[in-house]
């Protein structure tokens, strides 16, 4: 049979690891527990025992692991037999034919598979297997220890044939079962004991990763308790809404009745009638100024002749209103929308009513009264230009002098950067229609009427044209007090309310987690307490607004030639990295979402400034003009008697350019390109518009320094207007 079969246990590490289970292997061990041999060899059982029995597990052809249970059933079965005092060769005789053995053995295992399911109740029916045999009070303690003992499978197996094999022992010593079960000791103390002994057997591997299971274990364990805590800290804040911001602006804006500009503004709007009626609308249309700008020689004049002609009714009202000191323009003011309705002016009335009293969020205030004034200012410049061509000179004052009082009265105490913007863009474009007429039909002003023009102007702002942010911080504070808690000290945390508020006016959360699903939904209210232990502080938020806006002030401190760009290029480098990334983001979501372009907002400033002075500069050179027959051969001439000074040009600092060309004068600045060109136009007018102001590094320089922006900034007599030619306008009948 040896010739056959031979029972000695393979050596090397590739038969070792052909018989080693794939869970031993993960465990980092080559056990090779599952080749037969090694089992058999390691019985020491006399000849020829070992052969016979690898001889019946070989040809029983069965699954390696159940080879291994018939070979430790009879190598436990030949030693009890051993024990009795017989010899090996007579139990080799007594087993019979290994081939007829084999055949019962494999009939009998075959009948015990169970599918995989239910592989764990056949493993412990293979425990107790080994305690066949034995007493029964025996065979349970075997049954409860194994069980008790809450080891892997194999270590059960193991456990329960140590136990059966002890147990047998003491029989065959003449032991009793239940002096055996006595001396035993307590079954669930042997239990515990004997894992223990198995535990600490187990491989090194094993062990290290029974210690990362438990540190990753107790990690998540403490990020969930962290996590529940910051949820609770989350969900149970809630902001303190104490303060009426809308109040504090309307309460410095209050004018008395007989000083308030704007219920006559309203009125004046209101006769413009709905802006859905396109004849009216026409003043909306952006060639209007154009159009305008034409004067006889263009093919809509006659409309616009009539259009003015239609509304004197609201010129009246605007020319009236502008003589008030103030605007008196209140937020959430419900004395509009009775007036509105009052009238019948429903297309006035379709916003959401407001109330100053109800303080809802201050960022949804609404400012429709400031914005429909540029309607009213754009018929004043069609009606001064009207008149112009008509030599109405008395008409044309009291249209761009109301012009600019408007314009003035829109600034308001505690204005916002939006009615701010309204102001300077209807301040800027009506001295543009000023320096046509002075260019165009300079006869219809006397020099009185010069005089009073030029101290209009003057007058706008007591000529400090200085940006004002005070109502964008009160805006700021009204959405802390709306998303943060209050400690009472200027500090607190986020609240739930910060994502509502952002979903209705920061919209983030597409940002975050992409478009709002059911799933992102969930996700997000999920999230949301660990993404807000990222948001900032409400005095961090605070803090940080107030830094960006001071340090953007500081860089537009002192004339505009002196900026220091590079200064000005790190600040907005700053609020660009406040949004380089989701989580940056978020973090100050506010700065992030509020905090405007604010250098555009001082070009702008300056750019009106630099119109100003040339209008200024124009009247002047006009009055020079009627009194000497002549022009000025430089702008020296002009003072002091017609100006104070000669102003400066916003690019360089050094005065105002002037030459005279043709017999006429011409106004310019150097323009974008720092570069004085002796009044050569650029190809485009807008490319010498101003969009950057300061010291420029080279390579910034060079970029001016190109064909779009070579030349000069025209600024008087105005160039034609080089927009497309205008479409044609609706018919009456339209």
């Amino acid at each position: 049979m040896r010739d056959f079969y031979d029972p000695t246990p393979r050596c090397g590490w590739l038969a070792r690891a052909y018989d080693t289970p794939v869970s031993d292997a993960f465990h980092g061990e080559l056990t090779a527990r599952l080749d037969a041999r090694r089992v058999i060899a390691a019985a020491g059982l006399p000849a020829p025992l070992p052969g016979l029995i690898y001889a019946v597990v070989r040809r029983s052809r069965l699954r390696r692991g159940e080879r291994l249970d018939v070979a430790r059933e009879l190598i436990a079965h030949f030693n009890r037999q051993l024990a009795t005092g017989r010899s090996a060769a007579e139990l080799a005789g007594d087993f019979g034919l290994p081939d007829q053995m084999a055949s019962l053995i494999r009939q009998t295992m075959v009948g015990r598979r169970r599918p995989l399911w239910n592989r764990r109740a056949t493993k412990d029916e293979q425990c107790g297997l080994f305690a066949v045999g034995l007493p029964a009070a025996l065979s349970a303690v075997v049954e409860t220890v194994v069980r008790s003992s809450r080891l892997w499978r194999r270590e059960k197996l193991d456990v329960a044939r140590e136990l059966t094999a002890h147990f047998a022992d003491g029989l065959a010593a003449g032991r009793a079962p239940d002096e055996l079960t006595r001396d035993f000791g307590p079954v669930e103390q042997a239990a515990q004991l004997i894992r223990q002994a198995k535990i600490r057997n187990r491989s090194f591997v094993w062990h290290c990763r029974r210690m990362a299971l438990r540190a990753l274990a107790i990690t998540l364990f403490v990020a969930l308790i962290a996590y529940g805590l910051l949820a609770a800290r989350f969900y149970f804040a809630s902001p303190a809404v104490a303060h009426n911001y809308w109040q504090d602006i309307n309460a410095a804006r209050q004018a008395g009745e007989s000083d308030a500009a704007w219920p006559l503004y309203r009125q004046a709007i209101i006769k413009l009638g709905d802006p859905q009626d396109k004849v009216a609308n026409l003043m909306a249309d952006p060639l209007w100024a154009d159009w305008v700008d034409q004067g006889p020689a263009g093919e809509h004049w006659s409309r616009i002749v009539a259009i003015v002609e239609r509304y004197q009714d609201s010129i009246k009202l605007a020319r009236e209103a502008a003589e008030k000191p103030q605007m008196g323009y209140l937020l959430g003011n419900p004395e509009d929308r009775k007036a509105y309705l009052a009238a019948h002016a429903d297309w006035l009335a379709k916003a959401k009513p407001q109330s100053a009293d109800a303080n809802t969020e201050l960022v949804g205030a609404h400012l429709d009264g400031v914005q429909n004034l540029r309607d009213v200012a754009r018929l004043l410049w069609a009606d001064a230009r009207v008149a112009a061509v008509a030599g109405e000179g008395d008409r044309v004052v009291e249209d761009i002098v109301a012009s600019l009082a408007m314009a003035a009265q829109i600034y308001q105490p505690r204005s916002f950067l939006v009615e701010q913007l309204v102001s300077l863009a209807i301040f800027d474009t009506t001295l543009d229609k000023l320096a046509a007429i002075l260019a165009e039909t300079p006869e219809v002003l006397s020099d009185g009427q010069l005089r009073d023009l030029a101290h209009a102007i003057a007058a706008y702002r007591d000529d400090a044209l200085v940006m004002d942010f005070t109502a964008e911080h009160d805006i700021v504070d009204d959405i802390l007090q709306r998303t943060f808690t209050d400690d009472g000290h200027g500090d607190g945390r986020v609240t739930p309310a910060a994502w509502v508020w952002l979903e209705q006016f920061g919209d983030l959360r597409p940002a975050l987690h992409g478009e709002a699903t059911l799933r992102t939904t969930l996700r997000t209210t999920m999230l949301q307490p660990g993404l807000s232990a990222v948001i900032a502080s409400r005095a961090q938020m605070r803090e940080m607004i107030q830094s960006l806006a001071n340090e953007q002030a500081a860089d537009h401190v002192g004339p505009p030639w002196l900026w220091n760009t590079e200064k000005i290029n790190a600040t907005n480098d700053r609020m660009r990295q406040l949004s380089a990334g989701r989580l940056e983001q978020l973090r100050y979501f506010l700065p992030t979402l509020l905090m405007p372009a604010t250098t555009q907002v001082y070009i702008a400033a300056e750019r009106a400034i630099q119109v100003r002075d040339d209008v200024e500069v124009a009247l002047a050179l006009e009055l020079y003009h009627r009194r000497h027959g002549d022009w000025p051969a430089s702008l020296d001439q002009l003072v002091p008697d017609l100006l104070p000074a000669v102003p400066p040009d916003r690019f360089d600092g050094q005065p105002l350019r002037y030459l005279v060309r043709d017999g006429r004068p011409v106004l310019y600045s150097v323009g974008a390109d720092r570069d004085d060109d002796r009044g050569r136009p650029t190809a485009l007018a807008s490319s010498a518009i101003p969009i950057e102001y300061g010291q420029l590094t080279p390579a910034s320089l060079a970029r001016y320094q190109t064909h779009d922006h070579d030349g000069d900034w025209i600024l008087w007599p105005p160039l034609p207007p080089e927009k497309p030619q205008p479409e044609s306008p609706p018919s009456e009948e339209d």
